[in-house]
């Protein structure tokens, strides 16, 4: 006879594994509602010593880092990164997603440039600048960001040796990125003769900062386009006709917004007269993150109660699956 008590889940491996996946895809959709209450906090409240409130709106999200909501900035850029490692796997989309968590600490530790009528104040000429004071601390994130992305390709290259898996092509070209992308930041923050300007010196592009915001959501832009239109894996719940439609939509906004922060950018470079004074960057980001939270709200819906990667148990009596060089969760 059925009752009305709630059923709840076996205590065992799979359980444990399907509750941790279920979390990091849905702490992707968390993190970026954090990032907006952070924002939309400082955005009504001027001073906080004394306490004043009204409205004062940035010209983009990336903005908030000269501000007191600079902790809730970079923490969600770190935790983000975390997060898609963590979800990465032998899926096809994994390369774009261990990309993006390669790209997203770059944009908390190396900010945009600030152009303000204080900003003689913060130590910054008349043209767009990095405070002096402030650039310090970009420095050192700098040096920790490459150190730690040299150390983790070297032990995560280590223990595949050690354990006689065989790296996939993706892990090899995720690893030569990584790796490039780490010396050639090191090379642009403290290299002689190219450390001029930095972190404006990135030819042909100019900011560091900008390249990484489009790399992080051009990486990403990859996944929901691969979910929209290709074949879902043997061990992967299906998505429903609505889900399929929402991963084609995310793929084809995202795609279409990035153009838009794109021209945004270079009309705010170059002193193009295209949009005037609106925070136009503001509104691209914002739908960026956005489309970025409803995709990870679509997949942890669709795939609630997926066991995949190395959760996935064999039944009994079942032999183990051959060891393959990524098994995640992808």
């Amino acid at each position: 006879m059925t009752t009305g008590a709630p059923t709840r889940e076996p205590d065992d491996a799979a359980s444990s594994a399907r509750q941790t996946q279920r979390y990091l895809r849905l702490s992707l959709v968390l993190l970026v509602a954090v990032l907006f209450l952070g924002v939309a906090i400082q955005t009504v409240v001027v001073s906080w010593t004394p306490l004043r409130l009204g409205w004062q709106v940035l010209p983009s999200i990336s903005h908030y880092f000269y501000t007191p909501a600079r902790p809730v900035f970079v923490g969600v850029l770190v935790a983000a990164s975390v997060a898609l490692l963590a979800l990465s796997g032998r899926r096809a989309p994994s390369a774009f997603l261990d990309a993006a968590a390669l790209f997203a600490p770059v944009i908390a530790v190396v900010p945009t440039a600030i152009r303000t009528p204080a900003s003689g104040e913060l130590g910054c000429g008349p043209a767009p600048c990095i405070p002096v004071d402030i650039l310090s601390t970009v420095y050192v994130g700098v040096a920790t960001y490459v150190v730690t992305v040299l150390v983790v390709v070297v032990a995560l290259a280590a223990i595949r040796r050690r354990k006689r898996i065989t790296p996939t092509r993706s892990f090899v070209i995720v690893s030569a990125v990584a790796v490039v992308a780490a010396l050639g930041l090191a090379a642009l923050a403290f290299a002689p003769g190219l450390r001029e300007g930095f972190p404006f010196n990135l030819w042909p592009i100019g900011s560091i900062h900008f390249a990484a915001v489009l790399l992080f959501f051009t990486c990403f832009a990859v996944v929901p386009l691969v979910y929209g239109w290709q074949p879902v894996e043997a061990d992967e719940t299906p998505p429903t006709r609505r889900q399929r439609t929402v991963y084609r939509l995310v793929a084809v906004l995202m795609a279409a917004d990035l153009v838009f922060l794109l021209l945004a950018f270079l009309a705010r470079g170059l002193g193009w007269p295209l949009f005037g004074d609106a925070p136009v960057v503001l509104v691209g980001e914002f739908v960026a993150l956005l489309l970025f939270a409803w995709f990870w709200w679509e997949q942890t819906l669709q795939r609630w109660d997926d066991v995949v990667g190395p959760f996935a148990l064999p039944s009994a009596g079942a032999s183990a699956p051959p060891r393959s060089a990524d098994q995640g969760t992808t």
